[in-house]
């Protein structure tokens, strides 16, 4: 009888652990992107907020450059993930297409992979205009100030 109390106890501490592991991960997801809109099939645009930081650089063809400057917006359709690479400007207010890519999700491989330097328009209530807002308010750009 002591063996089965200490069994359903070590159980019950593994489901708890188990729980909030899960729930620190959604969590940790839920920081992570931000919902900036979605297509009209309803399939959501998420930025990924830890492509903000302004440390590390890649390379888009010859140019460099910062993260900050290259932000990362994913969407997911069936078996497919496919990451768009934008380029920010909060002075200007512009935002440019600068590459693509598209990933098996089930495996993570690339399927294929696009450069582009295509302008994006940032009007009223557009996928491009959320994107500079939500970035250029969370850098605390000037002329970007958090409305209250």
């Amino acid at each position: 009888m002591n063996h089965l109390k200490r069994l359903i106890g070590v159980l019950s501490i593994t489901a708890i652990s188990v729980l909030i592991t899960n729930g620190l991960v959604c969590a940790q997801d839920a920081e992570k992107y931000f919902n900036v809109g979605s297509d009209s099939n309803g399939d959501r645009f998420l930025l990924d907020t830890t492509t903000m930081g302004e440390l590390d650089t890649i390379t888009m063809g010859k140019k460099k450059h910062k993260l900050g400057e290259v932000l990362k917006i994913y969407q997911f359709k069936d078996d497919l993930k496919f990451e768009y690479m934008l380029h920010a400007s909060c002075g200007d207010e512009r935002l440019w297409m600068v590459g693509s890519r598209v990933f098996d999700r089930n495996t993570g491989r690339k399927i294929s992979e696009g450069k582009e330097d295509k302008e994006i328009p940032v009007t009223g209530d557009s996928l491009g205009n959320i994107v500079m807002k939500y970035y250029c308010q969370a850098i605390k750009a000037r002329g970007w100030v958090q409305q209250q």
